[in-house]
């Protein structure tokens, strides 16, 4: 598979988050010095996609599944993929419930959440069933269509910039630490968690992902920056959508939407649909490959997205939603360390095993 349009999935899966929970978290996470936070997120990405590549890299044309069941055997391998799956099932959810209320909020007031939902799910569903290899092609497409309405939306804000709400610029106690906020917008770092999940001869170059890496920290910082130097952060604090707010705070007449903020909902909601899709069919894969290899992967791709339907119908409102999330950072933590670390490790082993 060409490692273009697979680098390009992986930019829009980590877009998705940016546009979404990412900038209301790290927001919430310190009251000064927010690039701090962000560094360090983006930093840790680079040391863990640095494991997570070079244990693949050690069996080229090999999952991380089957990399995991050589090493491990069967039941070690259900014990380092359950928290894993858990975590797939638990954000999925919570998007499909966030999304749902986001388009609600800007775009379909007068419509049911339920439908919502059920519209969101059914295009969802399309996607995995379809497979990666389709949504990594159409994430080419998606690509040049999307970033030149989320770039807008982003620079046409800078007219109401204030530039002294950007200090304090230092937090000498790293206080974001102890903050549950930080610890939730981790899930971003999810955005790499499928490469492992292609087998493919071709490995692919960390330096290409640093790159990357390191456009993806721009528009973080955009993300984060652009409400708190619009609004100041005791204000863009409580904003349950931060860059939502913050493009609606401008009027332009000329614009073909009189309202620019349906630029920002459809862009997210798109980039929502990609992310949705990809967990969605890398759960469908785990649970195929290591609990249920008899059953047909279309028999359970319909019954996890009416579970998934089903669940978000069950999240009574956003502080709800907050407590899910919480209590899912676990299992983010150890998905985006744990399971490469496991995955390093055990291709290491492996890998000792084949030359002795």
């Amino acid at each position: 598979m060409n490692r273009t349009p697979i680098l390009t999935l992986f930019l829009l899966l980590h877009l998705a988050s940016l546009f979404a929970i990412f900038p209301e978290r790290m927001i919430a996470a310190t009251s000064k010095g927010h690039w701090l936070p962000i560094a360090v997120v983006f930093l840790a990405e680079l040391l863990i996609l640095w494991l997570y590549l070079k244990g693949m890299s050690l069996f080229p044309g090999r999952t991380v599944v089957e990399i995991c069941s050589d090493a491990l055997g069967k039941w070690g391998t259900w014990l380092v993929v359950l928290p894993l799956m858990f975590f797939l099932l638990c954000q999925l959810a919570l998007l499909l419930y966030y999304q749902t209320i986001e388009i609600k909020a800007v775009l379909l007031q007068r419509t049911p959440a339920a439908a919502t939902s059920a519209i969101f799910v059914v295009i969802c569903f399309y996607g995995a069933w379809k497979g990666l290899a389709a949504i990594i092609r159409a994430s080419a497409a998606l690509f040049f269509l999307l970033m030149p309405f989320l770039i807008f939306s982003m620079l046409i804000s800078l007219q109401n910039f204030r530039v002294n709400y950007i200090f304090p610029v230092w937090d000498s106690h790293f206080s974001f630490i102890s903050h549950s906020d930080f610890y939730v917008s981790l899930s971003i770092l999810s955005g790499f968690l499928f490469l492992g999940m292609i087998p493919s001869k071709k490995t692919i170059r960390f330096g290409k992902m640093a790159t990357l890496v390191a456009i993806l920290f721009v528009f973080a910082m955009a993300s984060v920056y652009i409400p708190l130097l619009v609004f100041g952060r005791e204000t863009a604090v409580n904003f349950q959508y931060p860059m939502l707010m913050a493009s609606d705070t401008i009027d332009l007449e000329w614009v073909v939407f009189d309202w620019l903020p349906s630029f920002y909902v459809v862009s997210s909601s798109v980039l929502g649909i990609v992310q949705f899709s990809v967990l969605l069919w890398m759960l469908v894969s785990l649970l195929h490959q290591l609990f249920l290899p008899n059953i047909n992967r279309m028999w359970i791709l319909p019954s996890l997205c009416a579970i998934l339907y089903l669940s978000s119908l069950r999240i009574p409102d956003m502080d709800a939603m907050n407590f899910y999330l919480y209590l899912n950072s676990y299992f983010c933590l150890y998905s985006i360390i744990g399971f490469p670390v496991v995955v390093f490790l055990a291709a290491l082993w492996q890998r000792k095993k084949v030359i002795t």
